[in-house]
């Protein structure tokens, strides 16, 4: 458990540059001249970068395979260990903190231990687990939600109630193709054997999407969120691989395709003058993100391509990347804790898969000095370490995200 060091920072800009990702630019920020000589060169300068006449698309498979003694993989093996000593429960829920059962956080806590061979029972576990929980109907009589749950003394106990229905559908949705992309016999023949719990939690979200493609966060909270959406189409788009790939239903496949579809139509109908909606309102009106404002409207503008969306190559993708690194200048040394205290991972993510080595490399050093060499205090937990181990795992070159 070391800091990335000047050594690593060489190492992640050699990385980048085999892999052929993307380089962006866009606002201030803090350049290794090694990061920056092995990046392809875009302009830095304004909120629109120019976009590079040759951009190349990463490559599906992983290549290069750094050694295992690289900074990425021992993150991603210790962030592993942490998760399943700190933040699973006996009959398997992956918890936020100590004492709370958020699914969407569990599932994308699961989402990164997919990168890791020794936590592939922890995720069948969790899986196990958001199963035997899903609500035959819930309040708002959709069947195959899930709740949230208070965990105390070893007692769950459910609020009846969730944050959304459709983030929570979708990124388990997500979790199940990723678990069946392992390639490992047992998780694929897992996911095989829940594909008709699998069809009732992607009817979540066909039950509240709406006529110009986009998901309700739930029957009773009418506000159409990019974030929601975009994970909505990731899980819709995962489903169907599953379907084709697992069990070989071309029509189920078929089926979730074209709501993805017309989720993507809604989705790109949310990009207006520069920027995407941090949501569209109950009327259909689109509320502009105030890029001042750290959560939600500032990172809701890297969802389109975290999610897969829309391509890093989009000059959509590079003008959002880029109006994030003008207002926030310093995200990658952790400097927007004025507004949150997380540690924001995601945002790492998206900025990996923009290519920009720079500021991954410095936020790699920030996270591994306040948290990794710490033993990961809190304000991290589960969800910011799923997202780090997909983080190391990208560097890696593990494809996709």
């Amino acid at each position: 458990m070391r800091v990335l060091r000047k050594a690593d920072s060489r190492f992640l800009a050699v990385l980048f540059g085999i892999l052929g990702v993307v380089g962006c630019g866009g606002g201030g920020g803090m350049k290794s001249s090694l990061l920056v000589a092995s990046a392809p060169s875009t302009s830095t300068s304004g909120s629109t970068p120019t976009t590079p006449s040759t951009t190349p698309t990463p490559s599906p498979t992983p290549s290069p395979s750094p050694s295992p003694s690289s900074p990425f993989q021992t993150n991603v093996a210790v962030t592993g260990q942490w998760v399943r000593t700190n933040s699973v429960s006996p009959d398997g829920a992956i918890l936020y903190g100590s004492s709370q059962i958020n699914p969407y956080y569990s599932n994308l806590a699961a989402i990164g231990l997919t990168h890791d061979p020794s936590s592939y029972s922890t995720v069948q576990r969790w899986m196990d687990w958001y199963i035997n929980h899903l609500n035959w109907p819930d309040k708002w009589g959709l069947y195959g939600t899930t709740y949230d749950y208070d965990y105390n003394n070893g007692i769950a106990t459910s609020h009846e109630n969730a944050d959304s229905t459709d983030s929570y559908a979708a990124t388990f949705l997500t979790l199940a193709w990723a678990f069946y992309q392992t390639g490992d016999a047992e998780a694929q023949s897992y996911v095989k054997s829940i594909t008709t719990k699998l069809d009732s939690i992607g009817g979540v979200l066909i039950q509240t999407q709406q006529s110009d493609g986009l998901t309700w966060a739930k029957p009773d909270y009418q506000i159409k969120y990019l974030m929601d959406n975009c994970e909505a189409y990731r899980g819709l788009r995962d489903l169907a691989l599953v379907f084709q790939n697992a069990v070989g239903d071309s029509s189920k496949a078929t089926y979730y395709n074209a709501a993805a579809d017309q989720m993507l139509q809604g989705i790109e109908s949310m990009w207006s003058n520069g920027a995407w909606a941090v949501y569209k309102d109950g009327v259909g009106n689109l509320i502009a993100p105030n890029m001042g404002k750290w959560y939600p409207d500032a990172t809701s503008q890297m969802f389109p391509v975290l999610q897969g969306v829309i391509d890093p190559s989009d000059s959509r993708s590079q003008q959002a990347y880029s109006s994030l690194n003008n207002a926030w200048p310093g995200w990658p040394s952790l400097s927007f804790n004025t507004q949150d205290p997380f540690p924001w991972v995601l945002v790492g993510d998206a900025a990996i898969i923009m290519g920009d080595a720079a500021r991954v490399t410095t936020y790699m050093q920030s996270i591994e000095t306040k948290y990794v060499t710490k033993g990961f205090p809190w304000t991290w937990y589960s969800a910011e370490a799923g997202w780090f181990m997909r983080l190391n795992s990208y560097a890696l070159g593990a494809r996709p995200l």
